[in-house]
């Protein structure tokens, strides 16, 4: 017996299939077009969403925003890809009604765009919170960096350009000696210029100084790196100390939705957990609980998530007393009074506050000498003249937030569980672990935006199908 014989490529159809009979009832790309259609795009900042009365037509933000969430669902970032897709792709060709802009449309699209895309991604956190999909208020905060256009070549250090600097003094200097010293020889010819080529290149020299003082001015005074033509991008160690930014989530435990995303520039987290967690309660409509690792750990945003009714559950690692190899007293063997604003140590003598410092956000209470010149317990508490303490700004925050923890250590395993999933489809099936697309933070969040809709499209696509969306969407 032969192989299976496929058609004649020169066969006419006598009865043509129609695109839509090509495309599942419950297909994703369904949901896309009933979820745009729904959205008044000129009330989220869409430019061109209202049609010009005079000139060419312009393609409707609709179909260009159908297109990048479908691209993004299936890791077609590239508006080359894109434009290639609207020619090949049944469902694209459905989605678009066989329209195919070029990529320069495409790419305009996605650049003028980035706050109503950021826009676009809140609403669908408002439609899953209409449906009852987001039901709780628990939210695990974390972060992930995503690479920035610039590579790693763009990177100028601060060390780097003083190096740079001090070798092009001493080459000035060297040709200014070889130049007295050829003036000095056609002087004594008496006539002639043969220092034509050192007062050249003495000249580049020169240009070169001044464009590496200007390099270092544009250095911020805080900041040790700066990164040429995409200066919001930062340095990030993670990134093997490639340029990148620092997509911040907030993941309601139940849904495993992203209801509040952020792009900064910042390489840790140390102040993200608030703006995180106000972000969350606003996007819930009510104080979320906000669940964090370590490196979220800020007893100032702690405690003013605490004045706000935001409960956290965030992991903070205290410093522990590591004199003496760790057989000296710890700070938690001293008892505060917060009457008299000291601490008394286990002997009973008093260590009265001594001085504040706003850099570590700690104040220091220390003892008399003469009570621990006297005190019989000195071996086992310090080996310095007398002891001190420290004692955070915010303490009674940290302490209700560790005793919170310590009653339900559970809460982060939640967290794991909760953040780890939204990040591998972000990071390996969106931008397949390459850089992004655009510069700047502003294309930074127009494309993370995209990343997490997508995210969250597939995930209630997954939890209640297409039929359930689209019914949902339609009204």
């Amino acid at each position: 017996m032969g192989h299976r014989g496929g058609e004649s490529r020169e066969q006419v159809a006598l009865f043509p299939l129609m695109l839509d009979e090509l495309v599942g009832s419950d297909s994703l790309v369904r949901v896309i077009d009933a979820w745009v259609g729904s959205l008044q795009l000129a009330k989220l900042g869409f430019a061109k969403a209202v049609p010009q009365r005079m000139g060419t037509p312009p393609y409707d933000p609709a179909d260009l925003l159908k297109l990048y969430i479908w691209g993004y669902l299936d890791a077609v970032r590239s508006t080359r890809g894109l434009e290639r897709e609207c020619h090949r792709n049944v469902e694209c060709m459905w989605l678009m009604r066989r329209l195919a802009p070029d990529h320069k449309t495409i790419a305009n699209f996605r650049r003028d765009n980035a706050q109503p895309l950021v826009a676009v991604c809140a609403a669908f956190v408002q439609f899953a919170r209409a449906q009852r999909l987001i039901a709780g208020r628990t939210v695990a905060v974390d972060g992930t960096k995503i690479r920035a256009v610039a590579s790693r070549k763009a990177v100028v250090g601060r060390r780097e350009l003083e190096s740079r600097a001090k070798r092009n003094a001493q080459e000035i200097e060297e040709y200014l000696k070889l130049l007295d010293s050829q003036d000095a020889q056609e002087t004594a010819r008496e006539g002639g210029d043969g220092g034509g080529d050192v007062r050249q290149a003495l000249k580049a020299l020169e240009t070169q100084r001044d464009e590496i003082q200007a390099e270092l001015q544009q250095l911020a005074s805080d900041s040790a790196t700066r990164v040429r033509g995409e200066e919001d991008a930062q340095v990030m160690h993670s990134l093997h100390a490639a340029p990148g930014y620092n997509l911040q989530t907030a993941v309601e435990s139940g849904s495993h939705l992203i209801v509040a995303h952020e792009v900064t520039s910042e390489a840790n987290d140390k102040r993200q957990l608030a703006p995180m967690a106000q972000a969350a309660s606003q996007a819930l409509g009510q104080p979320c609980i906000a669940i964090a690792d370590t490196g979220y750990a800020n007893g100032e945003q702690i405690a003013q998530l605490q004045d706000q009714g935001i409960t956290t559950y965030v992991a903070v690692n205290r410093s522990v007393n590591n004199q003496g190899g760790g057989d000296l007293y710890d700070r938690t063997a001293f008892t505060y009074d917060q009457a008299t604003d000291s601490y008394c140590c286990p002997a009973g003598n008093l260590l009265a506050r001594k001085k504040v410092s706003q850099r570590d956000k700690q104040v220091i209470y220390a003892a008399r000498k003469e009570d621990c010149g006297n005190c019989g317990l000195k071996a086992n508490c310090t080996n310095a003249k007398r002891r001190s303490v420290s004692r955070h700004l915010h303490e009674d925050a940290l302490e209700a937030n560790a005793q919170r923890l310590a009653e339900q250590p559970e809460m982060m395993t939640l967290r794991r569980q909760t953040v780890e999933h939204p990040f591998d489809f972000i990071k390996n099936r969106v931008f397949v672990n390459a850089r992004l697309l655009l510069r700047g933070k502003s294309g930074a969040a127009a494309e993370c935006s995209l990343a997490v809709l997508a995210y969250n499209v597939k995930r209630v696509f997954n939890m209640k199908g297409g039929h359930w969306m689209r019914a949902a969407m339609q009204g």
